[in-house]
């Protein structure tokens, strides 16, 4: 193919950016990378780099001229929502660049998601079942075995590594504005006491998921996602938890079964800042719920899922983990596996009574077609799964699949949805 310039932005915190660029550069292809803060510099360290240390306020015009006298073709970078992504698209979307984010695997483990511009509500991946029916017909079932695997400590090392590195050497970029809600210093602290709390929280979980199974009471699982996560921040209407946690225990109150109980589940990711486990109770308190809403913190979320009547997300992707076993699931949120016919699309009051059971070939439908379109067989930090993750992406680059597979043309289709619930949906 033509050889392309290709600018990379802010990246995982991992050498992925750094290996994809130099495969491209391999390839034929020239490279470029914006270093933003130090992280960005940790992970590179290549050929190609330019340094921006102005302001986030200057940064659209920067990036703007930068694009145009290096002539690039191709923007990479991680996680659409950051505020300097945010900017990247609109200056794309104006000069005709092609903007290419990847993220965490919706298919996880083992799989990055790689999508023209973004995701969630800047995805441009189908939300109509008809269509997905239809080209995933002669699509294999993918081979979901986990492949790849690293030690959690090499994961959080990474992450340490990256964002502590930008707070200790901030005056080497100052006007870097960082999507982190807290100090890492503050965050990293605050996970040694849930970390020691660990074994008994997932004894506690395991039991109540033992005693929702065998008892014969209907139950219903919300699945909490991160406080911070862009998820929540930007597509959504709510901003964080505690008005997620307000509006679904108080529909619970009001519409569910009076002999259904609702399990409260922590992300295994949550930094603990917040007591969401006195938040919820008290909240179920109040509501007269004591005695039917369960919180827990661990546990095994398959058999939880397996045998609840519904699951309730905002857009996280045990919300796909439900469908996969067959739970309900209602979101909330903007979520690209959000499909009418596939998940439930009326309002929450009547999930409780009358959720909407997926069809399982329309969800092995909609499996396959994600890992064939959107989806990519690898990892960030194991040497085989990032090197698996880099050879997928470059043949989405180099085969022009990631912006002209069906479904990709002209408006991302989630967006009208995201205007009535109010959420951005800059740059469209």
């Amino acid at each position: 193919m033509t050889p392309m310039k290709v600018l990379f932005l802010q990246g995982h915190p991992s050498f992925f950016s750094r290996d994809l660029g130099q495969e491209l550069a391999r390839r034929g292809h020239t490279v470029r990378h914006v270093t933003l803060n130090v992280g960005d510099w940790l992970f590179w360290r290549g050929a190609g780099a330019i340094c921006y240390r102005g302001s986030l306020q200057d940064w659209e015009a920067w990036l703007d001229r930068l694009v145009v006298t290096e002539a690039i073709d191709l923007l990479v970078y991680f996680a659409d929502r950051h505020p300097y992504h945010v900017v990247a698209q609109r200056v794309a979307r104006r000069r005709g660049i092609t903007p290419l984010s990847y993220e965490l695997g919706y298919l996880r483990p083992d799989w990055i998601t790689v999508e023209l511009g973004g995701q969630s509500v800047h995805s441009h991946f189908p939300d109509r079942l008809e269509v997905i029916r239809a080209h995933a017909a002669t699509l294999p079932t993918p081979d979901m075995r986990p492949r790849y695997s690293h030690p959690y400590w090499q994961e959080a090392l990474a992450e340490v590594a990256y964002h502590l590195g930008n707070a200790i050497f901030r005056p080497f970029f100052p006007h870097f504005v960082s999507d982190r809600a807290h100090h890492p210093i503050v965050e990293y602290l605050s996970y040694i006491p849930r970390n020691l709390r660990a074994a008994r929280n997932a004894r506690h979980a395991n039991a109540v998921i033992r005693e929702r199974l065998v008892e014969a009471d209907p139950f219903f699982v919300l699945a909490l996602q991160m406080e911070d996560d862009y998820q929540i921040r930007a597509n959504s209407r709510y901003g964080g938890l505690r008005p997620v946690l307000q509006e679904v225990i108080a529909s619970f109150a009001a519409d569910a079964p009076g002999n259904s109980h609702l399990v409260v589940k922590l992300h295994p990711m949550d930094n603990g800042l917040t007591d969401w486990r006195a938040v919820t109770l008290s909240l179920a308190a109040k509501a007269g719920l004591a005695d039917r809403v369960d919180f827990i913190d661990g546990g095994d979320l398959r058999a939880l899922l397996g045998g609840a009547m519904g699951c309730i997300v905002v857009n996280s992707t045990v919300g796909l983990h439900a469908l996969q076993v067959g739970c309900p699931v209602k979101c909330l949120g903007i979520a690209t596996y959000d499909i009418p016919g596939v998940t439930h699309q009326g309002p929450l009051e009547g999930f409780w009574s009358t959720p909407n059971r997926p069809d399982p070939a329309d969800v092995a439908c909609l499996v396959r077609f994600l890992a064939a379109t959107i989806q990519v067989r690898g990892d960030f930090y194991s040497p085989q799964g990032r090197a698996s993750a880099v050879a997928g992406t470059v043949a989405l680059i180099e085969s022009g699949a990631v912006t002209n597979y069906p479904g990709q043309e002209g408006l991302p289709p989630r967006v009208a949805e995201a205007r009535r619930h109010g959420v951005s949906v800059d740059p469209w």
